[in-house]
């Protein structure tokens, strides 16, 4: 009698995935430039634009966002017979540039989100069985578009990446 109790007691399902998310943050990632504003906020736009699809434009508030963009996750991945197949999520990034100390200042955020099933995910029934989970960025995708910039500005993108930081 209590042997198949102990059993299943004993063994239980591997964890899925969604279960050891890390919490979720944005974490903004900067750079500043010894250029003038509308230098760089012509350079970022263009950078910005050619790499994601714009939604949100305000250069009196030196704010720029992207809209909705799916892709794939550097960290969250699917594990199907030994392989390592990276989740489906989808991100929008948020650009501020400002004046700081004569300098300007780039800051980018991404909030980033994954695609889980309400049964995996062990969530409630909101009349869809898929819902986008928000989940931290690795900041990957944000220090590459700020290393762009960089290089569009024409400064040395080794130097730029020294100067990259988290807030």
């Amino acid at each position: 009698m209590f042997l198949p109790l102990l059993l299943l007691t004993a063994c239980p399902p591997p964890p899925f995935p969604e279960d050891h998310l890390p919490m979720y943050e944005e974490r903004p990632v900067e750079v500043s430039f010894d250029d003038s504003y509308e230098h760089v906020w012509d350079e970022t736009l263009a950078v910005l634009g050619d790499t994601w699809p714009i939604d949100r434009m305000d250069k009196g508030a030196g704010k720029l966002s992207t809209e909705w963009v799916i892709g794939q996750s550097d960290y969250i991945f699917n594990q199907y017979g030994g392989t390592r197949i990276p989740e489906k999520i989808r991100f929008r990034m948020t650009v501020v540039i400002d004046q700081a100390r004569g300098r300007s200042r780039i800051t980018v955020k991404n909030h980033e989100q994954v695609e889980k099933d309400i049964i995996s995910a062990d969530l409630t029934f909101t009349g869809s069985i898929y819902e986008w989970l928000d989940v931290p960025s690795s900041c990957k995708k944000e220090r590459a578009f700020l290393e762009d910039v960089a290089k569009s500005l024409g400064k040395d993108a080794r130097r730029a990446e020294l100067d990259l930081r988290y807030r």
